[in-house]
């Protein structure tokens, strides 16, 4: 018995002295200062060759979210998990989850903001805010119903200058990002440039106000969108879905019984789920968000059997039909 307790102590020695040195990851204010120590020249990616960079990082370094160890948020505020009554970009996440990167989806209301978490490994060299930054505007999502509307040989860098985040447009030196390309809402422009602004935001945990470039010159339109000095974060029940699946992912294969979580700004906090093949209702449920009229969390736990699936997550429609239908997300999933 003594001897039992000699390695549960040994053992917890080793678990203390393999975790003393982790500390947590950095703030705007410390990434500030770190990148405040680098040359400042000019940045501008040429299209050939931002091409092959971004390609080549994301191919490498980037595995979709929601796998296990992912979290969902775990009330309104940043990363840390702090609560605030800001207007913010970011719903709170553990960085277990990976960086979340924000895409437009289409709802019943127009388009909109959801996000995907991605896990950059080995940023070779780059901060979170211009890897996910990088990532939102030329990689396509996992989930087929989201999207980026900048136009194709997009490439976009963040730098962090004092308070502010700058975000410099390169790439084609061609391409006319002042105007709205052909066939383009203003609405999708809008929302594409909330894209970036909610995507550089929640990369550094902070609602820091955002400055555009065009190859390195001030602009004062972006997609044909009036661009003022520094653009902050819209009120987010204008600009995001209001129903977001964090986990599982895209894809993912699950085991029988898996877990459901994300976020829901739902009726009387009730949101509602099916488990789908096809046409059919395999299964379906409802829980409670943490809080109503907010985006807040949700999870549940789905058993079932193996086989392809479409899980559905909602609200509830207090119109009985007569007005917008549901905010609602969904995901293609295998049981295994």
């Amino acid at each position: 018995m003594n001897e039992h307790i000699r390695d549960e102590e040994r053992l917890r020695q080793m678990l203390d002295d393999a975790v003393s040195d982790v500390e947590p990851r950095h703030t705007l204010r410390e990434i500030r200062d770190r990148t405040a120590t680098r040359s400042r020249h000019g940045w501008m990616w040429v299209a050939g060759a931002a091409a092959v960079a971004t390609a080549a990082t994301v191919t490498a370094v980037v595995v979709f979210g929601g796998g296990p160890g992912t979290t969902g948020a775990q009330r309104p505020g940043f990363a840390d998990g702090s609560p605030t009554d800001r207007a913010t970009s970011e719903q709170p996440v553990t960085r277990s989850a990976g960086l979340p990167v924000y895409y437009v989806g289409d709802t019943g209301r127009g388009p909109r903001l959801f996000r995907e978490f991605f896990s950059p490994i080995d940023r070779v060299g780059t901060t979170e805010a211009e890897f996910a930054v990088s990532v939102a505007v030329s990689e396509s999502p996992a989930d087929p119903d989201y999207r980026t509307d900048w136009p194709a040989l997009t490439f976009a860098n963040v730098e962090i200058d004092g308070d502010m985040l700058t975000v410099s447009f390169g790439g084609d030196p061609e391409s006319n990002l002042r105007e709205r390309a052909l066939g383009m809402s203003p609405a999708e422009a809008r929302l594409a440039v909330q894209q970036l602004v909610y995507t550089a935001q929640a990369a550094v945990d902070e609602p820091a106000p955002v400055r555009f470039l065009l190859f390195g010159e001030t602009t004062d339109r972006l997609l044909g969108i009036p661009i003022a000095e520094t653009r902050s974060a819209d009120d987010p029940s204008e600009v995001l879905a209001q129903v977001w699946i964090d986990k599982p992912a895209e894809g993912q294969i699950v085991q029988r019984e898996f877990e459901v979580s994300g976020l829901a700004n739902a009726f009387e906090a009730t949101v509602q789920w099916e488990l789908m093949q096809g046409a059919e209702v395999v299964k379906r449920g409802f829980t409670t968000a943490e809080e109503c009229c907010t985006m807040a969390p949700y999870s549940f736990m789905v058993t079932a059997p193996p086989g392809d699936y479409t899980l559905v997550v909602h609200d509830s429609d207090p119109s009985g039909g007569e007005g917008f239908p549901p905010w609602e997300d969904t995901k293609q999933i295998t049981v295994e």
